[in-house]
């Protein structure tokens, strides 16, 4: 286990849906178009396939940005600078804005955490949502857990932590499978909740497209 850094701006008086993170990552794309961690594509070279260094997020309906490594400091300077969010045209004024450093454990660890998935979790990419499609209910789950905790390593790779042992990380998760649509496209995606021998901070997102808000892992308090 190990120490990570993080931060969290949070728009405190703007007001939006789930459904609206696009739009943020939007707004923030186009006002720092040289920046390439607002949209992770790179000038020249495509996508930029590690775990995206500046997330959106919804936070008790309050838009909100995460970031880790590099994409830090571009945050400080969202805190001082961006006092107005453009969300689908509409120009909203902002005079509340909230940053916290987080300091948190991140990694294995002996006892077991639970968590619960606060918006839907896309696991499956083209080429296993057809295996999943030719299983039974037993092997759907495994197949669930087994991406889950691949999920863990991509994201242990984000702060550069190397898990010792991955046999020894155990996962198991009660998942309930529901439709989304993302970009006009029918998704299958699940909601659920599980456990690890794994510290992982709130807010922090698994599997695809978790810049956009899927994925989003809080601590199940009290149990």
């Amino acid at each position: 286990m190990k120490k990570i850094k993080y931060i969290v701006v949070t728009f405190s008086d703007v007001q939006i849906r789930a459904s609206d993170i696009p739009k943020l990552r939007g707004y923030f794309s186009k006002k720092y178009p040289q920046e390439h961690l607002f949209h992770n594509h790179l000038p020249e070279q495509g996508h930029d396939f590690r775990a995206p260094r500046i997330q959106y997020r919804v936070v008790n309906r309050n838009p909100a940005l995460l970031a880790i490594g590099e994409g830090m400091d571009l945050l400080k300077k969202v805190f001082m600078e961006v006092n107005e969010l453009d969300i689908n045209g509409q120009k909203i004024s902002s005079n509340e804005r909230e940053a916290s450093l987080m300091e948190e454990d991140f990694g294995h660890c002996q006892q077991y955490q639970n968590y619960r998935f606060q918006s839907p979790w896309m696991a499956l990419n083209q080429e296993n949502f057809k295996q999943y499609l030719d299983m039974d209910r037993f092997q759907r789950a495994q197949l669930l857990k087994r991406i889950l905790k691949n999920n863990l390593k991509t994201l242990s790779k984000a702060f550069d932590y190397w898990i010792p042992d991955m046999d020894n990380i155990n996962v198991d998760g009660w998942f309930k499978p529901m439709k989304v649509n993302f970009h006009n496209q029918v998704m299958q995606c699940f909601t659920g909740e599980f456990t690890a021998n794994f510290q992982i901070p709130d807010l922090f997102g698994l599997g695809k497209q978790s810049a956009r808000g899927f994925g989003v892992v809080n601590i199940k308090k009290g149990g």
